[in-house]
């Protein structure tokens, strides 16, 4: 490189604004770029990065530039123009599936029932419960529109009560949760029951969302357990959904282990 050469380089890259020094993400982003680069090539790690980084910052130079003359930019990206698209999220006309929602030509919201193409140059013809079987909707495949997909339980709600097996005095729970998940959230509890030396085993919970409730239950966890089986029924009664209980997992007995035989 000619000493003219690495003149002009210089004046080009003092005419570049610098990255912001004190954004955290920026730094948290460009120490990640360091270490993967580094996994990369241990050897050109720091040139490798300086490069990247001298890109960055023409990058937002003319980001800048184009901000300067309020040239058609996202708002997301700090135009303060209308989007020209890459904000759009809305799914396009050919993803349209049975059970989902989209708003229609007619502007009304309708749930799909049935949607079909002839070829992939074909428009989509969609079946709602508003149309019935005998008219549908011709939509372009690439037109994006209002729609919201169905939703997809991922097992049964119900109300399971279970208990930690850790200790005589562990607390018990009745949880709103799913049939598939094996160990409930106890933030979504609706009754707890807990011991403590002063008072004993209570049994905790809001009836009807509104006004705690305690129920004194003495030293007796099962008159405890009883309580708290109560207030679940309650509970589930008022939801619609059953009432479960968590089997205790049994851990495998180990082998017996052999007696040695006494040497003669």
């Amino acid at each position: 490189m000619t000493v003219s050469e690495w003149s002009r380089r210089y004046d080009a890259d003092q005419r570049v604004p610098y990255l912001p020094t004190d954004d955290r993400d920026l730094d948290e982003a460009v120490t990640e770029l360091r270490v993967a680069v580094g996994e990369i090539d241990p050897n050109g790690s720091m040139r490798t990065v300086s490069s990247v980084l001298r890109v960055l910052r023409q990058r937002r130079g003319l980001a800048a530039q184009v901000l300067d003359k309020h040239e058609p930019t996202c708002l997301s990206c700090g135009g303060t123009k209308q989007c020209v698209g890459c904000d759009d999220i809305r799914p396009v006309a050919e993803t349209l599936d049975q059970g989902w929602r989209f708003l229609s030509p007619a502007g009304r919201w309708e749930t799909v029932e049935r949607a079909e193409r002839e070829n992939e140059y074909a428009p989509v013809r969609v079946w709602t419960d508003k149309t019935g079987s005998g008219y549908s909707w011709s939509i372009p495949p690439w037109r994006k529109v209002e729609a919201v997909p169905p939703v997809r339980w991922h097992g049964v709600p119900e109300i399971r009560i279970w208990e930690y097996d850790y200790a005589r005095d562990a607390p018990m729970y009745a949880v709103v949760t799913l049939d598939t998940v094996y160990r409930p959230d106890t933030d979504h509890a609706v009754v707890e029951g807990r011991y403590s030396r002063e008072d004993g085993w209570r049994v905790i919970h809001r009836p009807d969302g509104g006004e705690v409730v305690v129920i004194d239950c003495g030293r007796s966890k099962d008159k405890a357990r009883s309580a708290l089986r109560a207030a679940a029924r309650q509970h589930a009664k008022a939801l619609g959904v059953q009432v479960t209980v968590q089997p205790r997992r049994r851990l495998p007995q180990p082998p017996p282990v052999p007696t040695p035989v006494a040497a003669r």
